[in-house]
């Protein structure tokens, strides 16, 4: 169980460095949106978000999803290179489809309908369509375990975004539109520089019974995801018909401080257990291994969301370049973090859905609790706002998470440490509610009152005996090694080493 657990740690590493420049990049990006875009344009710039990711659901027809599955169901290298050329000729014609089907849509909305939207979305609907061509290959390196690989490609496309972007709005002084030319150029050279590995990866065998079998599979998630993902950012459309894009902006400013636990944890460490997952799901269960997992996660997920809640004021002055306008999506926040939380918690509970194949289940629990999400949106936002989009967000996730922990258990059974998951819950939410009814003194003072927080809720953990004698002895152990500043290079690479 330790060299799993090492294995993971050591890749969640990897990525996070990864989403760590991704989130950085947009420490650089949106003070720099913030200086030519009106509050509006922001919030504009965020259904865009939204209309990329639904376009990222409709693409691949749920031939990724197959493929992860697939996988390590090939035995040989040859019937491995096989599958990825199979997928990835699948994903040209899809994308292409997609991206066509998705510009229809956007010229016919009448909140895209803005001056010079026709180049604007053309824009958006190419850079799109890059980006998805490199997809596949990202998830072909993570299934082989190569994150610093993964990583590096990742990081040069964020280097290029930032680049371009500055040079379209800093220099060309293009406005709205600089934004998706910055990102066509970027993702297109991306594209180019990942078209070799592309070429390597390919055994021209076209499996097409194989092919068949991944769209049975992952056509019911993709499906489910697109409708799914139009219920969720429905509380985006829905705040701005009841109230203005304004609000959608403080909401998506919230989000985007929010997604931090996403980019930093969350995603990290659900993709490098994802794919340790499929790696070993035909060898013999490792119950005690699956039980630490969600615990550890839990801990992580936490303590990560109490410290960004704590400086969530900081955070959106950072990023917005100063502009106090949006200080209104602070309440917002812990909301969307619990949120995020039992989305994360979902995710774990639905590998032994995805095991099984029983993907038509895990499409009728989204879709279900998505349409339920959609009437909260209906019934909350009217009268409360971006807080009460938050609420029912939190609210569908817990209720998702409940239903994929009732059908999994069908399979696995695990018993997880659900006295630990409860007390670093009822913590969590404790620790992160305190921070709005401590008065406000000056900087320093405030900044010792919030570490003083966060250390008493490290305390509390002890207190509580979150962790076993075992763990305590690690945890000493893992202090001695990094907390000499001089060996910090050599522990890093040592994360290398088998």
């Amino acid at each position: 169980m330790l060299n799993k657990l090492r294995q993971l740690f050591k890749e969640s590493v990897f990525y996070g460095i990864g989403n760590f420049i991704t989130k950085a990049s947009g420490l650089i990006l949106l003070p720099l949106y913030s200086r030519y875009l009106g509050k509006d344009e922001i919030g504009l710039m965020m259904l865009y978000e939204s209309a990329f990711l639904f376009l990222m659901t409709i693409a691949a027809w749920g031939t990724k999803s197959g493929f992860t599955r697939w996988y390590y169901e090939m035995k040989t290298r040859q019937d491995r290179q096989a599958l990825f050329f199979t997928t990835y000729i699948f994903n040209v014609a899809s994308n292409s489809i997609g991206v066509f089907l998705t510009a229809i849509i956007l010229f016919n909305l009448n909140v895209f309908d803005t001056e010079g939207s026709e180049r604007i979305i053309t824009f958006f609907c190419l850079s799109g369509l890059f980006r998805l061509l490199y997809d596949v290959p990202f998830i072909m390196l993570r299934l082989q375990q190569k994150a610093f690989k993964q990583t590096s490609y990742q990081s040069l496309n964020i280097i290029l975004t930032i680049l371009f972007t500055f040079y379209q709005l800093e220099v060309e002084n293009n406005g709205f539109k600089g934004i998706y030319i910055g990102q066509l150029m970027a993702n297109s050279l991306t594209f180019l520089i990942t078209l070799p590995l592309i070429i390597k990866s390919c055994h021209i065998k076209f499996k097409g019974h194989l092919l068949k079998e991944m769209i049975n599979y992952g056509y019911p998630l993709a499906i489910s995801n697109v409708l799914t993902h139009l219920l969720v950012i429905s509380d985006r459309y829905i705040l701005e018909a009841y109230y203005s894009l304004e609000a959608v902006g403080s909401y998506s400013v919230a989000t985007k401080v929010t997604n931090l636990l996403q980019v930093l944890i969350m995603g990290t460490f659900i993709t490098s257990y994802t794919y340790q997952y499929y790696k070993t799901m035909s060898e013999d269960d490792s119950s005690r291994y699956h039980i630490k997992i969600l615990s550890y996660f839990m801990l992580f997920m936490v303590l990560a969301g109490i410290i960004i809640t704590a400086f969530a004021k900081e955070i959106i002055f950072v990023i917005m370049a100063g502009k106090t306008e949006y200080y209104d999506a602070i309440p917002v926040i812990p909301f969307l973090m619990i949120g995020l939380i039992f989305s994360g918690m979902q995710q774990i509970f639905r590998l032994p859905l995805t095991k099984a194949k029983l993907t038509k289940l895990i499409s009728v629990i989204t879709i279900s609790v998505g349409a339920l999400n959609v009437g909260l949106n209906f019934l909350i936002i009217p009268r409360f706002g971006k807080e009460g989009a938050a609420m029912t967000t939190a609210l569908s996730q817990l209720i998702a998470a409940a239903c994929f922990l009732y059908q999994s258990r069908k399979i696995e059974g695990t018993q997880y440490e659900w006295r630990k998951i409860t007390t670093i819950l009822l913590l969590g939410v404790i620790f992160c509610s305190s921070y709005f009814h401590i008065p406000n003194f000056n900087f320093v003072m405030d900044v010792l009152i919030r570490i003083v927080i966060i250390g008493l809720f490290i305390a509390c953990l002890f207190l509580f005996n979150f962790f076993e004698p075992i763990e305590k002895t690690r945890i000493k152990q893992a202090w001695a090694k990094w907390n000499k500043p001089k060996d910090i290079i050599a522990n890093i690479k040592s994360l290398n080493q088998k």
